[in-house]
């Protein structure tokens, strides 16, 4: 029997200030690097910028420090 593990994704969801292509392309290698992260998108057609991540766990905390470090504004948005 193989004991293959699923991994559980989380998706969390931030407002950001990431307005245009070549920023998303600025802070992907920030985002692909992180190995918690497994697929990540940034809408910019919508008002709110949003960030969607599925990541292995649910603590927003260590993303917003990355995504704030890499110089912008990002806040969890909630239901």
């Amino acid at each position: 029997m193989n004991d293959h593990r699923i991994t559980e994704a989380f998706v969390l969801v931030f407002k950001t200030n990431i307005n245009n292509p070549r920023q998303v392309k600025s802070i992907a290698n920030t985002l692909d690097s992180c190995p918690d992260i497994l697929k990540w998108n940034v809408d910019l057609a919508d008002i709110d910028k949003v960030l969607r991540i599925e990541a292995t766990h649910e603590q927003c905390g260590p993303v917003i420090e990355l995504v704030t470090r890499a110089g912008y504004a990002c806040e969890e948005l909630t239901d």
